[in-house]
């Protein structure tokens, strides 16, 4: 038996309990309650683009900490910077590999660990969707991850310094692909809970703020390089460009997959304006130009 969460005392009860379905939780059961009432579709907008923006940038700083943190016990001296991390001097064989892997291993490690906690799901504020967005874009980093691997990428790296054949890069690809699949998955599931099948919440709340958080994603690893005096060429260009489509590409592709999805409605009780959030997105952003010059370790 699944004890009742705390706070849930709301008037709405739920009428029925369908058997299998997806919900692991208290909120299942015949008499659970639910919020009453729904927030705008605006506020929903709103929220979920900060939450993104903050989200994404949380998860790659956490992805970049880690290769900063595995070249510097493994004798290098690292470089932490707004847009990555370099390594002096570069690093080859086994220490090339366990550096490449360790932002992908943690990532992972980190999303798994975060969808199954979800410690703020039955208050539906701010706090969850910023958590669910964190879980979810760190498990698209390693896939993001693993379908790149022919071209560019942390696993390619591994690939390379192990001299394995390149059939091994393409079989990683398929399993990003796959592994793609999964997280769209995984976020039409947190997307019905909060916002039911209503196709124009769902925008709101999975399609548009990604077409608005893409340009600002791109147009600040931009500048993050050009504060570094790095200057791209045309293929990393590509790279940062497909890197800021793709990194959140499980939010609309999950569009298509949320009428499969029997989730029990979870209402958002969020604010018009996250103004937390929105402190926390300005402090990221002004931490990732601080360091733009890099911030050395080991």
């Amino acid at each position: 038996m699944v004890a009742q969460p705390f706070g849930l005392r709301h008037p709405l009860t739920r009428p029925c309990y369908v058997p299998g379905m997806a919900n692991p939780t208290p909120a299942d059961v015949p008499g659970a309650t639910l919020p009453s009432g729904r927030v705008g579709r605006r506020a929903i907008l709103t929220n979920s683009v900060v939450a993104l923006l903050l989200g994404t940038g949380i998860t790659g700083l956490v992805h970049d900490l880690a290769h900063w943190v595995a070249g510097a016990v493994l004798g290098s001296r690292s470089y932490l910077f707004g847009f990555g991390v370099t390594h002096a001097p570069a690093l080859a064989g086994a220490d090339a590999v366990i550096v490449a892997l360790a932002g992908p291993v943690v990532s992972l490690l980190v999303g798994a660990a975060m969808q199954i906690l979800q410690p703020f799901r039955f208050k539906g504020d701010f706090a969850h969707l910023l958590w669910i967005w964190i879980a979810v874009t760190s498990l698209m980093a390693t896939a993001v991850t693993l379908a790149i691997t022919p071209f560019a990428g942390d696993t390619a790296v591994a690939v390379a310094a192990l001299d394995w054949p390149s059939w091994v890069a393409w079989v990683a690809a398929a399993v990003g692909l796959v592994s793609t699949l999964g997280v769209a998955r995984e976020w039409a599931i947190h997307s019905v809970r909060l916002c039911g099948h209503d196709l124009t919440r769902l925008r709101c709340f999975s399609w548009y703020p990604w077409l608005i958080a893409v340009p600002v994603q791109i147009g600040l690893a931009v500048a993050l390089l050009a504060m570094a005096g790095v200057q791209p060429t045309p293929e990393q260009r590509l790279l940062i460009v497909l890197a800021g489509v793709a990194q959140t590409l499980f939010a609309p592709l999950s569009i298509l997959l949320t009428r499969r999805s029997q989730e029990l409605e979870e209402p958002l009780q969020v604010k018009p304006v996250p103004w937390v959030g929105v402190l926390g997105l300005a402090v990221l952003v002004a931490f990732n130009l601080a360091i733009s010059g890099g911030v050395g370790l080991g």
